[in-house]
């Protein structure tokens, strides 16, 4: 990596509520992260190619350890290269209540309590999804939801994620929403924060009913929970930015070139910002980052004659 080149890894979420952080390692993976807090500065120039973010080991539940691409590898798709996918000892998670394979730390990072969430994003997709006990704020955070409600508590994480099979089965609930999807519905979303509310509200209804069936046949020690997840303060003014229906695209390439921007909220992986010259606020899907290495400096986005979003 050129010596003045951080590498991004989007934006990282703190485990509680607080500011997040756009994710930046140096040439030698000392951490250089951009504190995301309202009128922050940015200027970047994004370097050519896109590179593998690496893996992670799992020594137990508290214990983790991300270990830097071993050849610095030039990827098209995803964040990681074929090598540190197949060592990436956290991707088992996802699969472990159907084959039981897992290695010694993700094992005991796995038998420890999790919840069952559904939430709501700006284009109306609803989903389900699970978090352990110590992530249970910072995954919806991360995961950029407008409206969200735990409807389960779990003893361990193969029990979450056979409830959550459940849930998709038997509701035909996704488990995944493409981050695309997340940005484009913040930009062209018809529905307001209420409305979505109520359409989370009523999925997290059926969600429960649904379960309280499926846990009484199972005998399962899991059990049904109400709680309410709300936006971080950070994300309020990209709220009501959509619900006004104000919020405008970014409007350049960021894979590319240099930007310059304020920073004035943030949601997920996605920056409000305001730019020098222009009015409103701007939709910058920062999740077009992660993998690419950044030259900070004072560079300032350049807009072209015709914006357009770019997904």
């Amino acid at each position: 990596m050129e010596a003045s080149a951080l590498l991004c890894r989007g934006i990282r979420w703190p485990a509680s509520p607080g500011t997040p952080q756009l994710s930046l390692d140096d040439a030698q993976q000392a951490s250089r992260d951009v504190k995301l807090a309202r009128g922050t500065r940015i200027g970047f120039r994004v370097l050519p190619g896109r590179w593998c973010l690496g893996h992670q080991l799992v020594a137990d539940k508290d214990h983790r350890t991300l270990v830097p691409c071993p050849r610095q590898t030039l990827i098209t798709s995803g964040t990681q290269c074929d090598l540190c996918e197949a060592a990436d000892q956290t991707r088992a998670m996802h699969d472990f209540h159907r084959s039981d394979r897992a290695s010694p730390g993700l094992r005991d990072y796995l038998n420890q309590p999790h919840w069952l969430y559904i939430a709501t994003f700006a284009h109306g997709v609803t989903k389900v999804g699970t978090a352990a006990n110590p992530s249970k704020w910072r995954r919806l955070a991360e995961q950029g939801a407008i409206v969200a409600r735990f409807v389960a508590w779990c003893p361990d994480g193969a029990s979450v994620r056979r409830l959550e099979d459940a849930l998709s089965s038997g509701l035909g609930i996704t488990q995944q929403v493409r981050a695309n999807s997340k940005v484009r519905g913040l930009l062209e979303g018809h529905a307001s924060t209420e409305q979505l509310d109520r359409v989370n509200a009523e999925a997290a209804t059926s969600a429960r009913s649904l379960l309280a069936e499926h846990l009484g046949a199972s005998g399962s020690t899991s059990r049904i929970v109400e709680e309410r997840w709300h936006v971080p303060e950070p994300g309020v003014e990209l709220l009501v930015g959509l619900n006004a229906k104000s919020l405008q695209p970014y409007p350049a390439d960021l894979t590319t070139a240099e930007h310059g921007f304020t920073s004035i909220s943030v949601l997920g992986q996605v920056i409000g910002v305001s730019i020098e010259g222009q009015s409103g606020l701007f939709v910058a899907n920062a999740a077009l980052l992660k993998g690419r290495k950044l030259e900070l400096g004072p560079h300032v986005t350049k807009a072209p004659p015709v914006q357009s979003a770019l997904f």
